[in-house]
């Protein structure tokens, strides 16, 4: 951020985290949608830190889509209430709910709804992505959360987002679009679990964003050399990656890490409930994305030995990744706990 202007930027993220505080707070679906536009107005100046055209373009283009969505979000909130005389309604109208469900599903990026969310992530500086990938999904999450009706598009969405965001990250070369096409997927997996536990998707969303937190520090640190494509990834990569690739791996759900500790989790709560075709899905996801995490991580590998000593990490993020690493030990006793009481009559 720019440390002239740092008494607007404080106010602004100011108005970025209380925008969805307010959301999460309020059962009132007008004043959620307050907290989602007190939330745009809040991120808009963040993303135009510094001026320059493709920040002000991405800016424009995240503008019209969150302005149109939280348009449908409104219009529909009022036909709703005329309906029901009531502003705390689970909704009992298919045609106007599910208008409600897809201006949520645009505001997430979900898949159909996905094409704008590469489209501005693609030139974006690495902690505006990291705030759009993990914070900005947390209120439109609890607000479809919220609905009790029409489960069939949330689980549709569900499917094409883990599907497709994983094959679309196959071959690209853009370390950007690669971690956008990976939250796509990622937010699959959420999506499928807003109808059986809130808890267990925010555990989710909060592991995923640890897990990105410190490799976003890590490619921000390395933006001074313009990287922003795996090709230019030569001698200003060494060694301290390695110890970044537990995170890669995290993300791609290999075992024994984090990211595969949460995913079995759900796995095991949706064949529980009695569910085959979605845990298949989002496994074969799993296995999509970690073709393209495994291929990421070896051209890393590969092009880290043209320095071949290995410096000390700069970075306060040892604990993130040795949790990481010593995830099994830490998430086998959550999950048998689990199991445990799902097994309860």
């Amino acid at each position: 951020m720019n440390n002239k202007f740092f008494p607007a930027n404080f106010l602004f993220m100011n108005m970025l985290i209380l925008g969805s505080i307010l959301s999460l707070s309020s059962s009132h679906w007008l004043v959620m949608w307050m907290g989602l536009e007190l939330n745009l107005m809040g991120i808009l100046p963040l993303m135009n830190i510094k001026g320059k055209s493709f920040e002000i373009d991405s800016s424009m283009k995240y503008f019209i889509i969150q302005s149109f969505s939280s348009s449908l979000l409104m219009i529909s909130t009022i036909i709703l209430y005329f309906f029901s005389s009531s502003w705390y309604s689970m909704f009992n109208n298919s045609f106007i709910s599910s208008i409600l469900i897809l201006s949520l599903l645009i505001k997430l990026g979900s898949v159909p709804f996905h094409l704008w969310l590469p489209n501005i992530t693609k030139q974006m500086s690495w902690m505006m992505l990291f705030l759009i990938l993990s914070w900005q999904k947390l209120a439109p999450l609890f607000m479809l959360s919220f609905i009790n009706f029409n489960h069939n598009i949330i689980l549709f969405s569900s499917i094409l987002s883990a599907i497709f965001g994983s094959i679309q990250a196959i071959n690209q070369t853009s370390i950007q679009l690669i971690m956008t096409y990976s939250s796509i997927s990622h937010l699959g997996w959420m999506l499928a679990t807003i109808m059986i536990n809130n808890m267990i998707m925010f555990m989710y969303l909060f592991i995923y964003s640890i897990i990105i937190l410190p490799l976003f520090y890590y490619f921000h640190s390395k933006s001074g050399y313009k990287i922003f494509n795996l090709t230019q990834y030569n001698k200003n990569m060494n060694m301290d990656f390695l110890m970044f690739i537990p995170l890669m791996m995290s993300l791609g759900g290999f075992p024994p890490f984090m990211g595969f500790m949460t995913k079995i989790l759900i796995l095991l709560i949706l064949i529980n409930m009695n569910f085959i075709i979605i845990p298949m899905i989002l496994f074969i996801s799993t296995l999509i994305s970690l073709y393209f995490y495994l291929n990421l991580s070896m051209m890393m590998l590969i092009k880290s030995f043209f320095f071949l000593k290995l410096p000390s990490l700069s970075y306060n993020f040892n604990f993130i990744i040795s949790m990481n690493i010593m995830s099994l030990f830490i998430f086998i006793p959550i999950i048998l706990y689990a199991m445990n009481i799902l097994n309860k009559p």
